[in-house]
């Protein structure tokens, strides 16, 4: 990133965090010139050859009924469609009559065909709220 850190230091003084569509990026190693009673200050070095940003999260476990997924909320449809897919698919499995097992089958191909369709054919468009892009714009500090 900048050229007095290294990568130790990268994990060690520096932090950064997203508000809104602005990033900022802080660090705790202080020198003469900075204030000490502060835990973290804004960082003044120059970034030569771009930012690179890495993290790691592991979804919550969901154990009962009334948990929320931990995952993006506008994907939440589309697990409901694929939870809705593998019950009436389940259903119609156990089913002895036929006439129902052909109509869970039936219930089973179609919520396939919406989760296909939310997930793999239209993706982002559908999911999207807003529309367009997410891109997150530095400020210009010239």
């Amino acid at each position: 990133m900048a050229s007095t850190y290294t990568r130790e230091d990268v994990a060690e003084y520096l932090a950064w965090y997203l508000r809104g569509d602005d990033l900022a990026i802080i660090t705790n190693k202080y020198d003469s010139t900075t204030n000490a009673n502060s835990e973290y200050v804004a960082i003044d070095e120059s970034v030569t050859n771009g930012i690179m940003i890495e993290y790691l999260a592991e979804p919550d476990a969901v154990t009962a009924v009334t948990d929320t997924p931990d995952i993006n909320n506008t994907l939440h449809l589309s697990l409901v469609d694929y939870v809705k897919f593998r019950l009436y698919l389940d259903k119609a499995g156990k089913e002895d009559d036929s006439n129902k097992a052909m109509m869970s089958e039936r219930l089973a191909q179609m919520f396939e065909k919406k989760w296909n369709d939310g997930i793999k054919r239209f993706g982002m468009k559908k999911r999207d709220k807003v529309g367009g892009g997410r891109v997150i714009i530095p400020v210009d500090f010239r």
